[in-house]
């Protein structure tokens, strides 16, 4: 009995006699010496169920993230180029904002994302003048002094928040008018708005099509 082997890069696997699939199992991997290569990402636990039994020599399978594999099963190997974990910017986040010493804040905030660290700022504080420091060092000055101005222009965090995802919503807007807009509805249901958008046919779905009567100062 051969084995299967779950890899995100065949490149060492190609040696020898090797047949490549996309897709799908077109062979049955029952031939001598031979190695065959399938990629997909839909090889299943069943799949792995159906084949092992089968499999006279290698198949090999490249995907990004590997099935379940039962217990029972155990000619199944996992290579290393698919166990590596995506990095956990957490405890560096929470220091770059939490520490009270902030020369290790700034250490530990250099190695997360400026795009990442920009949203855990942007959900814990308030602050409007570094806001606009951050906005001026951005695509102007080298991300080292963004890093500087977080770490040094804001006070420790004592009240730690998670940014809340962004929720999608379908409602088309008119030209000029955008989804974080915090009076968007209040403008776009106005008199004057709200009639100046049925005029160009640009009206958001769940207003009245016929105009509203403008109230006018005498």
């Amino acid at each position: 009995m051969g084995v299967i082997i779950f890899t995100g890069d065949d490149t060492k696997y190609k040696t020898g006699n090797y047949v490549t699939m996309y897709g799908r199992m077109t062979m049955t991997p029952t031939a001598p010496d031979t190695t065959y290569i399938l990629h997909t990402d839909k090889f299943t636990s069943n799949d792995i169920s159906y084949w092992h039994h089968l499999v006279s020599y290698r198949l090999i399978v490249v995907c990004d993230t590997p099935p379940k594999v039962s217990d029972d099963i155990d000619n199944v190997i996992i290579d290393q180029a698919l166990r590596v974990s995506k990095p956990n910017y957490s405890r560096s986040i929470r220091a770059g904002l939490c520490w009270a010493d902030r020369d290790r804040a700034h250490r530990m905030l250099t190695t997360v994302p400026l795009a990442l660290a920009n949203s855990f700022v942007k959900a814990n504080n308030n602050d409007m003048r570094l806001g606009r420091l951050l906005a001026k060092c951005k695509y102007v000055l080298p991300e080292s002094y963004s890093y500087a101005v977080i770490a040094y222009g804001l006070s420790p965090v004592r009240n730690f928040v998670w940014p809340s995802k962004a929720k999608r919503s379908s409602l088309i807007l008119p030209t000029g008018i955008r989804q974080t807009d915090r009076y968007m509805d209040i403008i776009v249901t106005g008199d004057v708005v709200s009639n100046n958008l049925r005029d160009i046919g640009q009206l958001p779905d769940g207003l009245p099509k016929r105009k509203k009567d403008v109230t006018t100062w005498i």
